[in-house]
């Protein structure tokens, strides 16, 4: 009787993915390399390395076949290859014009994207996008969230800008809660602002709906921010912080937000 080779089979080596804007110019004794940060490296290779090498940066070959034939590479790899990432599962709930930009940056950043309504036990981190803010509906999301020990991030759109975040890990970290009772309290007018929301979570829109191009620079942040928390980074725009698009002004602003101690301030009546 013959059974199958129960032996594992060998190790992916996938080409290596180089930091974005890496450039290799090549040079007499090696490269000369444009690095993501906008400096230089001088790489000098021995001319026996130099085929194996120019292999590992074209993508020929994979980091462990360039490291068996030139071990000196290991540097190189380290300083400026993407570690390979964890294929993580993202909830995306909304709709809108930032849906779409989302689920291609999501995917772009090698995550997972799965569309549904809510979270539940088996989700471990989630973004959620609304053309105009669903205050009542995030309110609700954002306690289920800090429920179920979700990472969750958001985008909408509000006046002329598009508003990313904070993302929210499952830390503790300021959530929408937090947001919404901020903004009530440093609003001149709470009471508008209040009513505002109401009206929105009531069906009613605005007269003229967001400029979609804001959406596309939301969908990356947002992306990016969520791709770094997957790989155990501090995101690029840091928890606690929500990031205002504004393109008629040309300007990016970070609004630090900070966490509300619970009881210590009360929703303004409308």
């Amino acid at each position: 009787m013959t059974t199958g080779d129960s032996r594992p089979g060998p190790r992916p080596d996938p080409p290596v993915r180089w930091a974005a804007g890496t450039t290799f110019v090549p040079t007499p004794d090696g490269w000369l390399v444009h690095g993501p940060d906008e400096d230089f490296m001088v790489l000098e290779v021995p001319a026996r390395d130099r085929e194996a090498v120019a292999d590992l940066i074209a993508g020929r070959i994979g980091a462990d076949a360039a490291l068996a034939r030139v071990p000196d590479a290991a540097d190189l790899i380290a300083e400026l290859a993407v570690p390979r990432q964890e294929a993580v599962e993202v909830l995306l709930v909304g709709d809108g014009p930032l849906l779409a930009p989302l689920s291609r940056c999501l995917d772009r950043a090698g995550l997972i994207v799965r569309h549904g309504a809510a979270p539940d036990a088996a989700t471990r981190v989630m973004v959620a996008c609304a053309e105009h803010l669903p205050d009542a509906a995030w309110r609700e999301l954002d306690s289920r969230c800090r429920e179920l020990g979700v990472a969750w991030h958001r985008g909408h759109a509000e006046g002329r800008r598009w508003y990313a975040g904070p993302f929210t890990p499952p830390s503790g970290e300021p959530g929408y809660e937090d947001v919404r009772l901020r903004r009530l309290a440093a609003c001149p007018w709470p009471d508008e602002l209040a009513a505002y929301w109401a009206f929105l979570d009531a069906g009613g829109r605005p007269a003229t709906p967001p400029d979609p191009a804001g959406a596309e620079v939301a969908a990356a942040l947002i992306a990016a921010d969520v791709r770094a928390w997957a790989d155990g980074a501090e995101p690029p725009s840091g928890a606690g912080n929500q990031v205002g698009i504004d393109l008629v002004a040309g300007e990016i602003r970070r609004h630090p937000v900070l966490p509300v101690p619970r009881g210590l301030m009360r929703e303004v009546p409308v």
